[in-house]
Parts: C-alpha cells; sequence; structure tokens
C-alpha cells in the first residue's frame, strides 16, 4: 500500500458561544480536514482541531503550506502508510515544532491502518482501557452569575468536574467568579481553574492564595510557559496543585518539569504533543514519574476528536482522572450530544457523549464519517481545497 494523494480543506467552525481565553474572545474554530487517500482505495480522514495562534503557533495557512510542501512532496507522497513511526520522525526532521500540523498526519495514518486491519485504532494503541471516559467541562469566563447558572446545569448533565478560566480579568473578579461557582455547585464537583500562563508570579502567588478556601482540584499553567523556575517556588507556596500545560510541549520539558519537582500534574494536548504516536511516549514519561495526566480540550469537530477519544479509550493511565471536555462540546456549548442529537457537525458519525461521559467509536480507524455537504458549506471564506498527488 502506498499514498497516491492528499487533499487539505480549510473550515471554519462557528462557537455556539465565544470561548474566553488568555488569548482572547476566540468567535471561530480555524480547522484543516485532511485526507491521505492510498492506492488500495483506503482513505485516512481527520483534522486538526482549532488552530489559536497564540496557543499552538499555528494557522491554517501554516498548517496547509507544510501538508502541501514539506510533509507530502518530500515524505507522504508513494510512501507507506503503516510506517507511523518513521513518517512522524522524518517530519519531525524537516520541521521544527509546528506539532498541530504533523498531528493531522498521525491521525490519518492510524485511520488508515486501522481501516486496512478492519479494527479500532483503541487497539492499535494497546486495547480498549477505558470503554467510558468520565470528563471535565471546561467553562468560557463569564459573569459570577452566569457562571454559577452554567455550573449548576452542567452539574445535573452529571459533570462531576468543571474548569474556569481566569487571567483576563482583575484577579479580585477572578476570585469572585470561582466564589459563585463554589457556591452554586457546593461539593459536588470538582473545580479548576487554568490562567493559560496569564498571570506574572506575584498575581498567581496573591490569587491563588485568595482561593485557596474553595478547595480548588489544581490550577493549570498559572504563569508564562517559560517561567519554570516561577512555577516549580509557587507550587511550594500553595496548597492547590499545580499543573503544566503551555509549559510541557517537547518531550525534553517534561523531563525538566518532573526534576525541577515544579508540577503535581500535566496537560496534554495530543495535536500539541505532535499525534497519537507522540502522545504514548509523552504519558510514558509522567507515568514514570506518577504524574496525573488530563487530556485538554481542543476545540474539534466530531471528525477531530474522535483521535483523542482512540487515544483516551487505549491508555490505562488517563482512565485515572476526568478528562476534558473535548471536542463538540466546547464547541458547540452544549452538555452531550444527544439531547437533541447533533446536527450539522463536519462528523455524520462521531464520538458519543452522554452523561458527563465520552463514549469512543467503534467502528474500523477512527469509526467517524466525515459530511461532506457540510464541509462545504463551511469552507473558510476565501480560502479553497487544495489536492497534491503523485
Amino acid at each position: 500500500m502506498k499514498i497516491i494523494s492528499i487533499e487539505c480543506v480549510p473550515v471554519s467552525l462557528k462557537f455556539a458561544k465565544p470561548m474566553i481565553m488568555a488569548g482572547g474572545a476566540e468567535l471561530a474554530s480555524d480547522v484543516v480536514v485532511v485526507k491521505i487517500q492510498t492506492d488500495e482505495g483506503i482513505t485516512g480522514i481527520c483534522e486538526t482541531g482549532g488552530t489559536s495562534p497564540w496557543y499552538m503557533g499555528e494557522s491554517q495557512d501554516s498548517m496547509m503550506h507544510n501538508i502541501n510542501k514539506v510533509y507530502g512532496p518530500q515524505i507522504l507522497l508513494g510512501e507507506d502508510p503503516f510506517k507511523i513511526e518513521q513518517i512522524v520522525a522524518r517530519m519531525d526532521r524537516a520541521v521544527r515544532t509546528n506539532y498541530q500540523s504533523k498531528a493531522v498526519i498521525d491521525y490519518c495514518l492510524h485511520d488508515i491502518k486501522g481501516k486496512a486491519l478492519n479494527t479500532p485504532v483503541y487497539n492499535l494503541l494497546g486495547g480498549l482501557s477505558n470503554e467510558k471516559i468520565p470528563l471535565c467541562f471546561v467553562m468560557s469566563s463569564d459573569t459570577p452569575e452566569i457562571v454559577a447558572a452554567d455550573g449548576e446545569k452542567l452539574l445535573n448533565a452529571g459533570f462531576r468536574s468543571l474548569k474556569l478560566k481566569v487571567g483576563l480579568r482583575s484577579l479580585e473578579e477572578d476570585v469572585e467568579i470561582v466564589a459563585a461557582l463554589r457556591e452554586a455547585v457546593g461539593d459536588k464537583a470538582r473545580i479548576m481553574i487554568d490562567a493559560n500562563g496569564g498571570w506574572h508570579y506575584n498575581q498567581a502567588l496573591h490569587t491563588l492564595k485568595a482561593l485557596e478556601k474553595y478547595d480548588l482540584f489544581l490550577v493549570e499553567q498559572p504563569v508564562p510557559r517559560w517561567d519554570y523556575e516561577g512555577m516549580a517556588r509557587l507550587r511550594r507556596k500553595i496548597d492547590i496543585p499545580v499543573f503544566a500545560d503551555e509549559a510541557a510541549v517537547e518531550l525534553s520539558d517534561l523531563h525538566r518539569l518532573i526534576t525541577m519537582d515544579a508540577v503535581d500534574g500535566l496537560f496534554l494536548k495530543i495535536p500539541k504533543a505532535g499525534g497519537l504516536l507522540k502522545s504514548q511516549k509523552w504519558v510514558s514519561i509522567a507515568q514514570s514519574a506518577d504524574i496525573m495526566v488530563m487530556c485538554g480540550c481542543m476545540i474539534n469537530s466530531g471528525i477531530g476528536a474522535a483521535s483523542e477519544a482512540h487515544f483516551l479509550a487505549a491508555i490505562d493511565w488517563m482512565g485515572k482522572v476526568e478528562q476534558e471536555s473535548i471536542g463538540p462540546l466546547n464547541l458547540y456549548n452544549r452538555p452531550d450530544t444527544v439531547n437533541p442529537p447533533l446536527t450539522g457537525d463536519l462528523a455524520k458519525k462521531g464520538v458519543h457523549y452522554e452523561g458527563g461521559y465520552l463514549y469512543p467509536p467503534n467502528g474500523p480507524g477512527l469509526g467517524v464519517e466525515l459530511d461532506e455537504e457540510v464541509m462545504n458549506a463551511l469552507i473558510t471564506p476565501g480560502k479553497e481545497a487544495t489536492v497534491i498527488s503523485l
């Protein structure tokens, strides 16, 4: 089997509710749908998830350039799609960082391999360890009243973990929002906060000391991604577990954070790590140090979320704690895909969310089906699909 063509389709997925994060208010998730065609008629399909250049460092244009000008002609076309390890290594040698564009290639190759072997991707990653995955819903920053009301709704929908975005408002406002959420949900839900590196050390210390009384399960990336020393110092002074996200990208980053005793846990974004293959290695390093790992949400459709669902289903270590509300839940601001059934998504047959849990697809490959009509209606204005082939 060999790869004969690669198609990239730039698509914009509008948020049902703007996502307020450290990079500002995001109104849409700009993704790239990728199709890798083989000479045996098997096509691997996935999408990149939202680009957020302030977070991932890539854009639609940069990802399409990398795939069309570098990975495709130099590495993929004519290659055996089963050689995932070799292909990933060659992409890393060809392009520095740019892990999101590398990750979508990894997803598509796993989809091809699973379809060729007539088995779900989770079986390629070790088998089904977690039949259903408990989730933490990621909430957008808002007024205390709205956050409290949303928290009650999510609790009633089955979520037992909630995460708030902080760091965009004043320190006093952030404390008020957390206090309102804790009052609304009582002790029935874990509360986590994510500053996306938006505080400097003194702001983080002051705010987190004020928040200790609200029994927070963790704080994610309280200081800038480069401030490893500040994270380690902060961790020694507060009674809230500290998790790294933006600071934990390369495998060497994990080693540094662990040896500095700077974290209580880590947030894995599968595209941030570079795909399924590299994420397995990523989690193995954390597991060797007995460090908890949560899989952070990417704002993607049911197509993109499928890759994360298979990973969470296969890796036993990921079943130790709730994982984030990946994919359509954040995109469409809803607690499940059942009530009512999800429509208008890129996936005709996508991932299943219900009662605060994620259930992985069980068909061959990623187990999802692309809705071509929806995709064509959502192509990013002013852009068009590209195809390269042998």
